[in-house]
């Protein structure tokens, strides 16, 4: 393929960009005017946002997202409501919801009894094992099953991953799933396209699909055509048009890849050449994935499927993906998941997870997160646990690659720092790693950012580890870099200039919103 200049891909983003905010104002000065020129207008548009704050005042949502729109509303009415309506109402067709909520679907020998969920979670509770509730959580809110027959491996970074991600792409016989935000030109897209190259020359059939936003700056807007003409049966999440719509809000963050179904990997990195630190765009880049061997691979066909599915007319069937064959390891408890936006999940399932290991940790937290803009649940339950005795530490970037958001992460950290927790940064480089591990006994390694976005907007996976021996794997890595690759901070060293706390009071209004 021919790689154009990045330049002709942001002048694509700029223009689309401004299209949409082009029409949002357009649609403001026009109601505006209309609203002036006809009295009744005016009476309508006040019905409509004493209606609409009622509204929002009244949603079964936290109150830290009802506070923008509600504020908007009362300083700006003409104005709020437009960009409500256009912006802040999220509304998927019934055809979406229905391939969606279709995996989920308890047909044939796909349901509890195949999995034998009333045994393994017999032994579950035998095990007194801390994560038990979470996992019931988790079934219940994802219709997931759990697995004790899986093996996991911890992949430190992103070379680590790329590395083991093409050895098994070399073992493939029948398909290959691929699921990720970014996907960008270059060495590890190459490396990548060269082996499927060989496997799709030996009847092994390809499924890419890619978020249109996430790789817009990119490739080009005709690369899924291009890559269905080489024999890849690619697709756009979301196509990005140039029409105001909440739903440009609703990435698909996910980052999966399936062979086989057999083996699996779940991670924050792309493919892109800077998740393998070919390219430096931010210092030195650390992500990290887990692999996953075994009947756990399950679940991320059917992530990979749901969001597939919705994404073109013609449909998978999980049937003809789900393997027969796996490796049985009796290595404690996994359970690979899925997160999406309302109105397709009314729960907050990262979050609460998150919430979870966070209120249950003993003895140490350890977190790694690219950005932490959230709500005071977060921060309180992270507050309490330092209360509790609990050793928490949370390493960021010592590089930003959004510096909006990394205002608002040091503002963050600046608090809780203030409160006992210890904050390290990822020494002159970015760390892109989203990662949980308490205790010793329970973790999480996944695409779920700390931020609003993650948590509430973008589709999004991660793979819940209970008792397993990758977790020990993951812990000698934290040990590692609380040692070798980042530095402690404290409380002045993380404090805002004063240049700063303008943009904090702004951003921390709006971060919810986008």
């Amino acid at each position: 393929m021919i790689r154009k200049k990045t330049g002709l891909y942001l002048s694509r983003f700029l223009i689309v960009f401004l299209a949409i905010i082009s029409q949002a104002i357009i649609m403001w000065i026009l109601t505006s005017i209309l609203k002036k020129r006809f009295e009744w207008v005016s009476i309508v548009l006040s019905v409509i946002g004493v209606l609409l704050f009622l509204y929002i005042s009244n949603k079964e949502q936290s109150a830290v997202f009802k506070l923008p729109w509600l504020i908007l509303i009362l300083l700006v009415p003409v104005g709020g409501i437009v960009i409500y309506f256009t912006f802040g109402n999220v509304t998927l067709s019934k055809k979406q919801m229905q391939k969606f909520r279709h995996i989920y679907d308890d047909r044939g020998e796909f349901n509890e009894e195949y999995y034998n969920q009333a045994e393994v979670l017999s032994k579950l509770s035998e095990d007194k094992s801390r994560g038990e509730g979470i996992i019931k959580y988790l079934r219940s809110t994802t219709s997931l099953p759990v697995f004790n027959n899986t093996k996991t491996t911890y992949l430190r970074c992103g070379e680590d991953f790329f590395e083991s991600l093409k050895e098994e792409l070399k073992k493939a016989e029948k398909y290959v799933f691929l699921e990720y935000f970014i996907i960008e030109e270059g060495k590890m897209f190459d490396g990548i396209m060269e082996i499927l190259k060989e496997k799709m020359e030996k009847g092994v059939q390809i499924y890419l699909l890619y978020d249109d936003i996430g790789s817009i700056s990119k490739v080009s807007k005709h690369f899924a055509q291009n890559l269905r003409k080489k024999g890849i049966n690619a697709r756009k999440f979301f196509k990005f048009v140039p029409v105001v719509s909440v739903i440009h809000n609703n990435r698909d963050h996910r980052k999966i890849a399936v062979i086989d179904g057999k083996v699996g990997f779940m991670s924050g990195a792309n493919i892109a050449d800077e998740y393998i630190n070919e390219t430096s765009p931010y210092g030195r880049w650390l992500d990290n994935a887990v692999k996953i061997e075994g009947q756990a691979t399950d679940n991320l066909v059917r992530l990979f499927i749901q969001l597939y599915n919705m994404s073109g007319s013609s449909s998978l069937d999980e049937k003809d993906f789900v393997s027969r064959e796996h490796i049985e390891v009796n290595d404690g408890y996994v359970l690979p998941f899925g997160d999406s936006p309302s109105p397709i999940d009314e729960y907050h399932i990262a979050e609460t997870v998150y919430l979870d290991i966070i209120s249950r940790a003993n003895k140490y937290l350890y977190i790694t997160t690219p950005y932490l803009v959230v709500d005071t649940h977060v921060t309180d339950a992270l507050k309490n646990a330092v209360k509790r005795g609990v050793d928490v530490r949370i390493i960021i970037p010592e590089v930003p690659d959004k510096k909006p958001i990394y205002i608002m992460t040091k503002n963050a950290c600046s608090l809780l720092a203030k409160e006992g927790v210890k904050i390290y940064t990822y020494r002159g480089g970015f760390i892109h790693s989203k990662t949980f591990l308490s205790d010793g006994n329970i973790g999480v390694v996944g695409t779920v950012n700390l931020d609003y976005r993650s948590l509430v907007h973008h589709f999004e996976c991660a793979t819940l580890l209970c008792e397993t021996q990758s977790l020990n794997d993951l812990y000698e890595d934290f040990l590692h870099l609380f040692e070798c690759e980042c530095d402690e901070k404290t409380e002045k060293d993380l404090a805002l200039k004063y240049y700063e706390k303008p943009f904090k009071v702004l951003l921390n209004m709006l971060a919810p919103l986008i």
